[in-house]
Order: C-alpha cells, then structure tokens, then sequence
C-alpha cells in the first residue's frame, strides 16, 4: 500500500494540499470520475515539439497514439545526441498515466525512455520513483501500445519524452498519449485554531512506501505541516522549527525498548523568509531521500521495521507547536 501526498503551502502560511491513498496513484479531484482523460490526444498540432526531425513527414505533430498520418510518428535526425519530444497541455494539468507506441508500420521504436515536467517550458524535472529518476520501459515492436501508470501523479503544462534506448533494427520511433485531467485547486483560510483532517478508508494503514512532495513559503518560524500516528507509537510529522525543516518518523519499538525507531533529521535553516521552497520525501522500507531545494540527503530509519502503521487519520495544522495561519489550497 502507497501513500501519495503532494503539498504546498505559502504566506503566512499558504498551503496547495493534495492527499491520496491507493495502490497506484490517484489525483485529488472534486469530481468523481476517475482522472484518466486522453490529454495529447484533442491537441493541435502546434502543441507537439521536437529537438529535431528526421524529415517532414517525421514531425513532432504526429506522435499522436494510434495516428497514421504522415510517416505514421515522429523521429529525430540520426545526429540528435539529445533527442526529446515535447508535448504543451495548454495549462497544468493532474497527469495519472502515459503510454507510448512505435513508428507507424516501420522498424522504428522506442525501447527506454525518461519523462521530464515543467510549468514553463524552461526549467525541467526528472520523474522520480523509488528514490531515483526512473527510466521507463518502451516498445518491442511498431504497434503494440505501452501504457504507464505513475507510481504518483505530477502536476505539469509540459511534458518531455527523453528516448534512451530504441530498436537495434531501425531508429528513434515513437507515438505518445498521456492520461490525466484538469488540475483543480480550492481555498480554505486558517484562523490558528483549524485543523484538517483526513480519513483513511480503513481503519489501520501499513504503509510501506511513501511519496510527499511539497513547496512552502512561509513568514512563520514554527509549526507542524504534517502529522500521522498509530496506536502501536509509529508516527510521522513534518514541521518547521525555528525555521528549520524537521522530519520525525518511526516505524515502530518494541516494548521493551530494545529496539528504538524513533528518527529524526533537519535540513536548511532560514526558511521564514517568505521565498518558495521545494521539499521532496521518499521512503521504501526503512530507506529514506529527503530533499529540499535539490540537496538531498539518503538515510535509514532506526530499528527494524520496514512499516509505518498509522491510523485511521492523518492531520495538516498542528500539534504539539503552533498551528499555522494562513490558507490552504485544494
């Protein structure tokens, strides 16, 4: 069982909050249908880009899944040492899923490949799972379709496909759709005392894998973004303390204190200074990345337990220090 949770908070304390529990992920959305619309599909074709073109008919606009028009997908020139194609939303977009596909009737295919993100175009993303930036698997052949779900949704306008690999009996080949819908935020405004709460569909979770990514901006020196528990003492909080950020987990102790899993780990310092910072946290087991503005550091939680069971709850605005003011997005 995962536990998917994106975050952002910033002003006093602002906050865009997104939380899902799933087997795979599952975007946040006021709506009930399922977040899985074909999002390259509807576009123009000014939408798709490219590093190169093999020649005309090879264009990044017919990249679409299933098309066959003009070579039937694109490829880049045999001397692109960097190929990419880049696929523009038209706004940011909740993107659940991506699928790719071979060169129309062609030895052309695309084997391995990583996807980039960005809001703007400019400034890029690796998609990271398991703590790594993932290399996802492609095609063996021109026709048959390879979809992906993401282990955890991102949040993007742009997405770029960087080929790595492709076919060893022709080129670069490759047609793409990607599986998402539209990116919804709501408002709620903390007056210090509020607390939101939410609910696991069940009771207990064993949770054994993590993702949290988050961006803050803050004037506030101390508060707690981010607390979770379980009546056997595993817990998780994300705070700031004295503008620090601090990260407190534990998978569990027996109960006879031999075995003590408490961990804690701080990062950065001056963190009320009302500027945007980016935090990412990924646990498998007992390993553990924690970034913040792109330092990361890797450690192991203490003890022997690769679980974190928590209860049926876990809580954003306080504990134990003060809660924070502000908003939080939706």
């Amino acid at each position: 069982m995962e536990r998917k949770i994106r975050m952002v908070h910033s002003g006093c304390i602002r906050l865009l909050w997104i939380f899902s529990i799933s087997i795979r992920a599952h975007a946040a959305s006021p709506s009930t249908q399922k977040c899985d619309e074909a999002l390259a599909t509807p576009l123009s074709h000014s939408a798709f880009s490219s590093s190169s073109v093999f020649t005309t008919g090879y264009a990044p606009e017919y990249a679409k899944l299933n098309r066959r028009g003009g070579a039937g997908g694109w490829s880049p020139l045999d001397t692109d040492h960097s190929p990419w194609l880049q696929v523009d939303l038209g706004s940011r977009k909740q993107v659940t899923a991506v699928a790719t596909q071979g060169r129309y009737s062609s030895s052309d295919w695309t084997t391995r490949y990583r996807l980039l993100y960005s809001d703007t175009g400019r400034n890029w993303k690796p998609y990271h799972q398991d703590g790594n930036i993932w290399a996802f698997t492609g095609n063996s052949n021109t026709e048959s379709v390879v979809r992906y779900d993401l282990q955890h949704f991102i949040v993007a306008r742009f997405l770029r496909f960087i080929p790595l690999d492709w076919s060893e009996e022709g080129r670069i080949g490759l047609r793409i759709e990607i599986y998402g819908c539209l990116y919804w935020a709501d408002v709620i405004n903390f007056d210090g005392q509020g607390v939101i709460s939410y609910r696991f569909k069940t009771k207990k979770m064993k949770i054994l894998k993590d993702v949290i990514a988050l961006k803050f901006k803050t004037g506030e020196s101390d508060g707690v973004i981010l607390h979770g528990e379980g009546q056997q003492g595993d817990y998780i909080t994300l705070e700031l303390r004295r503008g620090r950020l601090l990260l407190q987990i534990n998978l569990g102790s027996n109960q006879y204190g031999s075995i003590l899993g408490h961990t804690s780990v701080s990062s950065g310092s001056l963190l009320d200074d009302h500027h945007w910072h980016s935090v990412v946290i990924e646990r498998h087991r007992r390993n553990v990345n924690f970034t913040l503005d792109q330092n990361t550091q890797h450690f192991r939680t203490n003890g022997e337990f690769d679980h974190l069971d928590l209860d049926y709850e876990a809580r954003v605005n306080g504990f134990s220090l003060p809660r924070y003011l502000g908003y939080v997005r939706f």
